[in-house]
């Protein structure tokens, strides 16, 4: 697919989109009530909220949340390979190609064309970006017609309040200033509530062992996240786990582990296990997204602990780094895909739904909820009730329990526009305004905040750049798949073994035999592979926009 997204859209300030787009219509009983079953790892999702309950009442359309437990991509797996999968299937870019050459997953280019008006004057000049190289559409997704990062974006790595306290609020943008602060705290406080303090948590088990040992080095070099692969300036693609830069942050970690501030359970862990840990108020600093650990700060908050919440940081290994790292795209597409199942019953009933959810109406309820309930109007303008605020604060259930969290699909888990872009009522999208993120701060964040001069976690970061895409947002060539899997195993195997080794000559050792070993996997079959994909990805992009 040629999509490509980014957690990021826009300020109070961007973009407006104008469209005379017909509102949606559901003719000759369209409204009769149907149930759809659709995957999601999130075993808090309910249907049955009052902003779902709405949902309902417009579309006559409810929705049935099939858990995956455990890893999703055998999941995925099990149910093509039984041809018994839920009626929307939520996919990545690689398991919507291969369940689309199994014939499971059905085109959407008719459906759109016949019931998706709001979708396509809300995709606008992106609508190409849906299609695949056969000018199909098979999945459907947020899009960003913002210009600007949104005010709740956050560098991903995490240091606790009471660490920076005790330091004097420093400076921090390096690893070296990083583990002089900690070591200290560290030294001073082995416990924290009982026990025993971890200095730098990780989380090696499932998908997310990508988030703790790639991500970090990618956004300490200032790199727009292509994954586990960097792009030069003439699009050449290499595998970063291999780099010169991933081999002085397991440098960085090994110091951390030999002097007794590593997580020792990091390899053993998920990131639900990190998550609990982080909740108990003891992990100092690790690098962990704001998504990833949202609700364990407000567990901290709840449990009386706010000098454990943490604040959101960018970090280098250079002082001196040009910091590119922040970026937006024009879409949503990657890991949260709807796509439609051959054996769903009237899939028109699925699109029209998701029509709405793109009309004005559709954004306000998933956006900003229920007027009079979660938010007010004077003047014109919306603002989110003050009490949901509060609430939102310390309480992790008050956004499952009014159905602003549902299945994951792109912005702000619904089929989002972009923060920042302005309706045709001449107001936001979205709530996240500066006003709105410092709004939702507690008085703890707000102190550390202002001992640093800034308002939100976003004014940390650099300006924002606009990108086509990531590559781990496209669908991955079909000829290397044997040779990322050995890849993939073997970085596994061997990071343990690097973070861990007891002496510089063991820790040489190691990350000689894990470079050898990726080499023979076919590393750079893969390398050439992708350039080849990002290459056309951008010629395609570039005649898509321009093209239309």
């Amino acid at each position: 697919m040629l999509l490509s997204l980014l957690l990021f859209s826009a300020t109070a300030s961007s973009c407006s989109w104008s469209s005379d787009a017909p509102q949606p219509s559901f003719p000759g009983g369209a409204k009769e009530p149907i149930s759809y079953s659709i995957n999601t790892a999130d075993d808090k999702l309910r249907w049955g909220t009052p902003i779902t309950d709405v949902i309902t009442a417009k579309t006559g359309v409810a929705l049935e949340y099939e858990l995956t437990i455990g890893e999703q991509f055998q999941r995925w797996d099990l149910w093509l390979a039984g041809n018994d999968y839920p009626d929307i299937v939520v996919l990545d870019p690689k398991y919507t190609a291969r369940y689309k050459e199994a014939g499971a997953i059905i085109p959407l280019n008719d459906l759109i064309d016949r019931y998706g008006p709001n979708i396509k004057a809300k995709y606008g000049e992106y609508y190409n970006l849906l299609k695949d190289e056969n000018g199909d559409i098979y999945s459907i997704y947020s899009v960003k017609n913002a210009k600007e990062a949104p005010a709740d974006s956050s560098g991903n790595f995490i240091v606790q309040y009471d660490v920076l306290r005790e330091a004097g609020y420093p400076e921090i943008r390096t690893f070296d200033q990083l583990y002089e602060v900690v070591q200290a705290y560290a030294e001073k406080h082995p416990t924290i509530d009982g026990n025993a303090t971890i200095g730098f948590g990780a989380y090696m088990n499932g998908w997310t062992m990508k988030h703790a040992f790639n991500n970090p080095v990618i956004f300490a070099k200032g790199f727009p996240d292509h994954g586990n692969y960097t792009i030069d300036a003439a699009g050449e693609v290499r595998y970063n786990p291999v780099s010169d830069d991933t081999k002085a942050y397991y440098r960085f970690l090994n110091r951390l582990y030999v002097e007794g501030l590593f997580d020792r359970e990091a390899f053993s862990m998920d990131e639900r296990s990190f998550k609990a840990k982080v909740a108990q108020g003891r992990v100092l600093t690790a690098y962990a997204p704001s998504w990833m650990v949202g609700e364990a700060e407000k567990a901290l908050r709840a449990s009386g602990m706010p000098e454990r919440a943490y604040a959101h940081l960018p970090l280098y290994f250079d002082a001196d780094t040009v910091d590119r790292s922040n970026a937006i795209t024009p879409t949503s597409a990657g890991s949260f895909q709807w796509t439609i199942s051959s054996k769903a019953k009237h899939p028109e009933r699925i699109v029209r739904m998701i029509d709405f959810l793109f009309s004005d109406e559709g954004q306000i309820l998933t956006q900003w909820g229920i007027e009079g309930e979660d938010y007010t109007v004077a003047n014109g303008k919306r603002a989110i009730d003050p009490e949901l605020l509060r609430r939102r604060q310390k309480d992790v259930e008050v956004d499952y329990e009014r159905g602003f969290k549902s299945v994951a699909t792109g912005d702000s888990m619904w089929f989002g526009i972009g923060h920042g872009t302005l309706l045709a009522d001449g107001d936001y999208a979205t709530p996240l305004t500066k006003e709105h993120v410092r709004a939702s701060y507690d008085e703890t964040t707000k102190a550390v905040l202002e001992a640093y001069g800034k308002q939100v976690w976003a004014d940390f970061l650099p300006p924002v750049e606009k990108v086509p895409g990531f590559l781990w947002q496209l669908t991955p060539p079909e000829e290397t798949m044997i040779e990322e899997q050995r890849m993939d195993d073997a970085w596994r195997k061997h990071v343990p073994n690097i973070v861990m080794a007891p002496s510089e000559a063991e820790f040489e050792a190691a990350w000689d035999a894990f470079v050898a070993e990726i080499d023979a996997a076919g590393v750079r079959k893969a390398n050439a592979a992708y350039t080849r994909l990002w290459r056309q990805f951008m010629t395609t992009y570039r005649e898509s926009i321009g093209g239309g």
